[in-house]
């Protein structure tokens, strides 16, 4: 019998059919096959008794599964084999022939990924070994999982909970550890293997006025006086090297206010868990060894400058330069780090030895001496932010200059440090857009502190109350009181949000002249990353006339009570959809103030910024849009439209979102691309295919969402069809309703304001169509709408070349005025436009603006913003236009209303465009005014 056969025999105690059997077997004598399968038979029953005595008797736990399937897909485990030692470790018994999600009540909700583990097995055949803690059996076990045979697994398991305790006994002695050094005069430290600070006693504030934090994280070089580098360094790998248990070496330490102290370090070496370095005691020596220290200290010689700063250079993750002070106070430029190189685009030989002046653009030359002259007056660290031209890209930079002084005192080197901050700030300019947002809002937004303080209001505040900012900041917002209401009501209001829960409900206030009011709120907390409420937020209604048209219209009381209902679910999800963004704004805007933030970490949270700052963006485009469209201010801008490349360009965008979750997102054309263009609104036809695409992909779990239109007759018919979860028959119509959502309650699981299909249908009916929705609860949805079928005149192929050919005329030689106060939209300003060879000039208010049109009669076009300091970009409009009646305006502002437009129109102002500027609009709009 060969090896394969006999291991079945072993494992499973199964028998080979004789087919297996080598042939020649099969035609030997009759008696002699019976013999020896009798003996094979024997040795197999033998060599599984010995098997199953291994088991039974090893103390690990064993256990052999089936793996369970439903649809193809693997779901649960049944047991088929286990031995003693699995009773011993779990307490479970009676096991055999039950299924494992039976055996142990909850594990696939608290341990799902314990079936995942196995699963995965099954499907690659590669062996897994893992620690788990099954929470129904309060137990820690360490699991290796094999796969036998297809659609087995075994695992053999042992109990490690008691390890695990013990590594929290661990944990706990290094508390006590650390409640030990506290008390002690010494500074206690440990250090890594390369030489970092990761734990420092509180006694280095007594001794040198540091904080631990200002300490750990820094290399233990960077607290000695420049000359005991070589020799702590030398210690320190001797110590690494020999794993020395006792190494004193007396060292000069430096304060942080600039004096030093003599310290007598007892170090080394330190090895636990993988974790290595050094561990020691500092005692301050100052008085008893100051004689014979300095007399060592004349006997040394400085330093080289280039060796000390190599030494900074291979540690910090900064840019750094050497600037050394002359007796005659001008400065020369030593040295900059490679990080500084590859960020600027200098060179270190380029620069060394050079003057400001012979480095940089005069103006910037004289700026940068300027700050050098302010540290080495103030004699300490100097910081300021500054702008430079590297590399052809503007950027901001957070500068820290250091003095460096000789034995007596005077300073002879500054050393500077840079953060490149234009994420930063960039990240700043986009969060002063979503307040213009929130001070926007026609609804009242206030925050305050945890006590309930306000710290800030939206103007809607002061209409509605007629309270202003400076009138309530810092007061409570029981000044709106009116004292008509039950105490019971305050009491549940505080209950509920203190407990981090949304307050929704209705106030009877009193505005400041004294007139009640009614207003229905919207009350909840924002949590920091630590699960500390930090402010609480407040969305409010005015709802007296609404109070007051209840009593009118009592006979309408059933349609009065669904449109609140509406209301209050709108308010409700809008106050969800700004909070959640917002707490995630504000929560890591804070935590980017912390000082030892790495730059991955930075990185991590600006672009987490960014994603709340994009939802919030949406959530007010969405309200914008269908606030025009209830104003009809919405334009209609018909332009042939290639519809296969439109749907060909929707797909790319939202395949990578599709293929995230694991779905399949198909396009189909009805017609060649010959036949597929027709006249309408591209801009909005996208729109209401990228809100349906949107939905299809939202709702579904699994299954694919498909995109595409027909031809019939006269329309082009488009549908959008998914795999969600579907619409009830009794919401088809309304869910195109403003305000409407299948789910409006707070529980529900998808983000969104509920007004994209609002808006679609909106759209469609300008674009003369119609859309409708076919879906079965479960069963996935598909949206169809109409558009005209109207194709443009037939061009010529000559024609068509000639189109192809034309190109927009070039903005080479323009001139144009850029009137705008804040310094990141004006860069990005420029960004946007440098390539189109323009020539712009700079006016930082609108009284500047004026004087350099009265300067430079060149200037072809002006970009005006519309809030700036001295003089507003309307006034400063109306006085341009008396000057050059022809020139052409632009305004720029954050606002949109209708009534800003109308403002910048009345003021002389040619065209309007809201922030964030768009690149191509914009210079668009400049070709058109320019007739380019």
């Amino acid at each position: 019998m060969d090896l394969h056969t006999l291991y079945l025999y072993l494992f499973y105690g199964r028998e080979q059919d004789s087919k297996h059997m080598p042939k020649k077997n099969k035609v030997a004598a009759s008696d002699n096959c019976q013999k020896e399968l009798a003996e094979t038979k024997e040795a197999a029953a033998a060599s599984e008794m010995l098997h199953r005595n291994l088991i039974d008797y090893m103390h690990n736990g064993y256990a052999c599964c089936r793996v369970v399937t439903e649809k193809g897909r693997p779901v649960d485990l049944i047991h088929v084999e286990v031995n003693k030692g699995y009773e011993n470790l779990t307490g479970l018994k009676n096991v055999i022939g039950r299924k494992i999600t039976e055996v142990i009540p909850g594990i696939a909700d608290s341990n799902p990924e314990l079936l995942e583990n196995h699963f995965r097995v099954v499907e690659s055949g590669i062996a897994e070994k893992f620690e788990i803690y099954i929470e129904p059996l309060h137990k820690w076990y360490e699991s290796t999982i094999y796969c036998p045979e297809k659609g087995y697994t075994v695992a053999i398991f042992d109990d490690i909970t008691k390890r695990k305790q013990a590594e929290q006994a661990l944990q706990n002695s290094e508390k006590k550890f650390r409640s030990i050094t506290e008390q002690m005069s010494e500074i206690v430290f440990i250090t890594d293997s390369s030489g970092q600070i990761s734990f420092i006693s509180p006694a280095i504030e007594k001794i040198t006025d540091y904080k631990p934090h200002e300490v750990i994280g820094q290399r233990f070089t960077d607290f000695l006086s420049e000359e005991e580098v070589p020799s702590a360094l030398s210690a320190y790998k001797e110590v690494m090297l020999k794993q020395s248990t006792t190494h004193v070496i007396v060292l000069k330490f430096m304060r942080k206010n600039g004096t030093f102290f003599f310290g007598e370090v007892h170090v080394q070496y330190y090895h636990e868990s993988g974790y290595s370095g050094t561990i020691g005691v500092i005692h301050d020596i100052s008085e008893r060894n100051r004689c014979e220290r300095t007399r060592i200290e004349y006997e040394k010689k400085l330093l080289d400058g280039k060796q000390f700063l190599q030494n900074i250079y291979d540690t910090v993750n900064h840019s750094v330069f050497v600037i050394d002070v002359l007796p005659d106070g001008s400065y020369r430029y030593k040295s900059i780090n490679r990080l500084h190189e590859i960020r600027t685009g200098l060179k270190n030989e380029a620069i060394s030895g050079k003057s400001p002046r012979e480095v940089l653009e005069p103006d910037v030359a004289a700026t940068v001496t300027g700050y050098y002259d302010r540290c080495i007056h103030k004699g300490s660290s100097t910081e300021y932010e500054e702008t430079h031209m590297f590399k052809g890209k503007l950027s901001w930079w957070r500068t820290i200059l250091n003095p460096v002084r000789n034995d007596s005192g005077h300073i002879y080197r500054i050393i500077g440090t840079s953060t490149n901050i234009t994420e930063h700030k960039l990240t700043e300019e986009k969060l002063k857009t979503l307040s213009f947002a929130i001070q926007q809002s026609p609804t009242v937004v206030v925050i305050t502190d945890p006590e309930g303080n306000i710290e800030y209001i939206n103007p809607t505040f002061t209409e509605h109350t007629g309270y202003t900012e400076k009138e309530v900041i810092g007061q409570n917002p029981r000044i709106l009181k009116s004292g008509l209401m039950e105490d019971s009501v305050y009491e549940e209001f505080w209950k509920t949000i203190l407990a981090g829960n949304v307050w929704h409900g209705e106030f009877h206030n009193k505005k400041k002249n004294g007139e009640l009011y009614w207003e229905d709120a919207i009350v909840s907390a924002i949590v920091n990353q630590k699960g500390v409420i930090t402010n609480f937020v407040a969305v409010k209604e005015d709802i007296t006339e609404k109070k007051k048209l209840w009593v009118d219209l009592i006979a309408s009381k059933e349609k009065a009570e669904e449109s609140d209902r509406l209301k209050t679910a709108f308010l409700a999800n809008i106050s969800h959809e700004i909070r959640t963004p917002m707490n995630g704004i504000l929560g890591f805007a804070e935590l980017l103030k912390e000082p030892h933030l790495s730059g991955e970490e930075q990185a991590e949270y600006i672009e987490l910024i960014n994603q709340s700052g994009k939802r919030m963006l949406a959530l007010i485009n969405d309200i914008v849009d269908i606030s025009r469209i209830e104003a009809g201010e919405t334009m209609i801008h018909v332009e042939p439209t290639h519809v296969n490349k439109l749907l060909h360009s929707l797909c790319t965008f939202f395949r990578p979102l599709a293929a995230n979750k694991n779905l399949l997102l198909s396009c189909n054309n009805g017609l060649s691309d010959e036949e597929c263009v027709i006249e309408t609104d591209s801009a909005k036809l996208t729109q209401i295919l990228t809100n349906l695409v949107q939905n299809g992909l939202k709702f579904s779990v699994e299954g694919e969402v498909r995109v595409g239109y027909i031809r019939k007759e006269d329309l082009l018919e488009f549908s959008v069809s998914d795999s969600g979860i579907g619409i009830p028959e009794s919401m088809k119509e309304s869910i195109f309703e403003r305000f409407r959502q299948v789910d409006n309650s707070l529980t529900r699981h998808h983000e969104g304001s509920g007004l994209g299909l609002s808006i679609s249908k909106a759209y469609v009916e300008m674009l003369g169509g119609t859309i409708r929705v076919e879906s079965g609860e479960g069963n996935g949805s598909t949206f169809i709408f109409t558009l005209p079928f109207n194709p443009p005149g037939v061009q010529t192929p000559e024609h068509h070349a000639t189109v192809t050919e034309s190109a927009p005329g070039s903005l080479r030689g323009t001139t144009i005025l850029l009137a705008e106060d804040d310094a990141v939209s004006r860069i990005l300003i420029k960004r946007s436009l440098q390539e189109e060879n323009l020539t712009i000039l700079d006016a930082w208010n609108g009284r500047d603006a004026v004087q350099m049109i009265m300067q430079h009669p060149e200037i072809d076009l002006v970009l005006m913003d519309i809030k700036m300091p001295v003089m507003n970009g309307f006034e400063a409009s109306r006085e341009i236009k008396k000057l050059r009646p022809e020139l052409p305006i632009i305004a720029q502002t954050a606002f949109t209303s209708k009534e800003e437009r109308l403002k910048a129109l009345e003021a002389g102002c040619d065209s309007f465009m809201s922030k964030p500027i768009n690149k191509q609009k914009l210079i668009e709009l400049i070709r058109l005014l320019l007739h380019k």
